[in-house]
């Protein structure tokens, strides 16, 4: 099955073993994806850069264990976005866009545990 954006079989499979693992991985980080998407739109959007890294550091390992580069790589933008005080309308693009990209994940992940549950 071919998934939008993250690795599973890069990343998960070999980290995780069982597939019963796998799920109960895939079910927190639904959680957790939806909680981020949130949290970085509101953050990113209200400038608060203390609890945008919050967000961020939270979100990091499970992004990372799913090969969800991209994640970090808005995030870190957002940040930098933040520090060079961009437009409004620039911040809200890249919350847009990050919610977006957080909804496939979840699709991806949705489609992960329908797979191996």
């Amino acid at each position: 099955m071919s998934y939008q954006i993250i690795k599973p079989q890069e990343n998960l499979d070999m980290i995780l073993g069982a597939p019963e693992h796998v799920v109960e991985f895939c079910e927190a980080a639904i959680e957790s994806i939806t909680e981020f998407k949130t949290n970085f739109h509101k953050h990113l959007t209200d400038r608060n850069i203390e609890e945008l890294r919050g967000a961020g550091h939270k979100i990091k390992p499970g992004a990372q264990m799913m090969g969800a580069d991209i994640v970090l790589e808005n995030y870190e933008h957002g940040k930098d976005l933040i520090k060079e005080e961009a437009d409004q309308e620039e911040l809200k693009a890249l919350a847009n866009e990050m919610d977006e990209i957080c909804t496939k994940i979840k699709e991806d992940l949705d489609k992960l545990v329908e797979e191996k549950g």
